[in-house]
């Protein structure tokens, strides 16, 4: 149940963040914070990865919930084993960060996005998008070790 509660968590989170993002911040007008280290810029990604596939929107959201579709599922499967609480807390992750980017594709047309870091200038990213790449590197990292 708890890994329940971290997905929707961390949906809620995020979808609250990209409300304030929308409602409150110009589009591509850019605010540093924490010394530059650190981007505020509100962006609308209409693709996936790195705005590809941006003049086929229909076809993002096909492959983003089938890919969502096949993780739950995965992940339900995964919920009824007894352990590996590391694997479902990097699904948790994961989930929680695919199920808002999904929603917005689908609600808004477009991901929101609106932070960069200062090495990184060009990409922009939300807090989805980091959930989804610490879980995976759980994922990742404890897969390394499992001698299953």
């Amino acid at each position: 149940m708890i890994f329940v509660v971290i997905i929707l968590s961390l949906f809620f989170l995020d979808n609250r963040i990209k409300k304030y993002i929308e409602e409150k911040k110009e589009m591509h007008k850019k605010e540093e914070i924490l010394r530059g280290k650190i981007i505020i810029e509100r962006y609308h990604n209409k693709g996936a990865i790195l705005n590809s596939l941006d003049s086929k929107p229909n076809l993002v959201i096909l492959i983003s919930t089938t890919v969502l579709g096949l993780l739950l599922i995965f992940f339900a499967v995964l919920l009824t084993k007894k352990g590996n609480s590391l694997y479902k807390f990097g699904f948790s992750l994961i989930l929680g960060g695919a199920l808002n980017n999904v929603y917005d594709r689908i609600k808004r047309g477009y991901v929101v996005d609106y932070f960069s870091f200062k090495f990184l200038k060009r990409v922009v990213f939300n807090l989805s998008d980091i959930f989804i790449f610490i879980g995976a590197g759980i994922i990742f990292i404890v897969s390394l070790f499992d001698k299953k």
